[in-house]
């Protein structure tokens, strides 16, 4: 298991400047935020020849380029074939750039009543499960994240209706699941095996911080040899962040043996 860091930690670093930077502090990947004008470069709005030249500025790297995470969702009925479209041209982009997952949504889920719950499961099967076929094909995995109020339990339920197609993963971010109610135990139930990639983070909350060890702990029984993703967005002193991190990081390593 390795630890990687997104974008928006050091939002206003190029691409080579976060390179450099996740060297100094021992990470060893990097997760890119598109849409939010970060300076990295990795957009959709790039040429092929900057999307060739980050990714020959990565596969030089020391650090790999490990997921790219826009914001895509299918809730709004008359988005979804836009969104649709977005999608795949991000699918383009990511395998471009050489980069193997690609981070997606399945929130807002619907809270109300009369099967809505159950409707919108069945959107974002068909959907993320058409965008899994062109990923497939491109080289690209979707790491569907529990994210708000889509839980282990709601990611479980997609994957299943959409046949667990081989290019549509899951993006674990316990800290969604346990203020939406799901403990890691439970959201574990739901999510073993699916895992691709972690965001990774620390609460002022010690019984998170404890629920966070056990979900390293789980993962790395399980087998999981993915990255944990820090995501912590526009800190006032990112490299305090990143040392911090990295030092719980170490402390981890050291307490369960990995």
């Amino acid at each position: 298991m390795k630890l990687g860091f997104m974008s928006s930690v050091y939002p206003d670093k190029s691409l080579t400047e976060l390179i450099e930077i996740g060297k100094t502090y021992g990470y060893e990947g990097l997760e890119f935020r598109p849409e939010w004008g970060h300076a990295h470069g990795i957009e959709l709005e790039a040429s092929q020849a900057e999307r060739r030249e980050a990714a020959a500025v990565l596969r030089e790297s020391e650090l790999e380029g490990i997921c790219l995470s826009p914001g895509t969702r299918f809730h709004d009925e008359e988005t979804r074939e836009a969104e649709l479209e977005k999608l795949t041209r991000y699918i383009d982009l990511a395998a471009d750039v050489r980069i193997p997952y690609l981070r997606v949504f399945g929130d807002p889920l619907p809270i109300a009543g009369q099967g809505k719950r159950a409707r919108q499961y069945q959107v974002l099967a068909d959907y993320y499960g058409r965008a899994a076929e062109r990923a497939g094909a491109a080289g690209v995995t979707l790491a569907l994240e529990t994210h708000m109020n889509f839980r282990g339990v709601d990611a479980g339920e997609v994957l299943f209706q959409a046949g667990y197609p081989p290019a549509l993963r899951i993006n674990w971010h316990l800290g969604h699941c346990l203020r939406y109610g799901e403990g890691v135990d439970e959201a574990y139930r739901h999510v073993k095996g699916s895992v691709v990639h972690v965001h990774f983070s620390l609460s002022d909350d010690e019984a998170q911080n404890r629920a966070q060890e056990r979900q390293v702990a789980l993962l790395k029984n399980d087998g999981y040899d993915g990255y944990f993703s820090i995501e912590v967005i526009n800190p006032d002193d990112p490299i305090a962040v990143l040392k911090t991190y990295a030092q719980v990081w170490a402390d981890l390593k050291d307490r369960l043996g990995f």
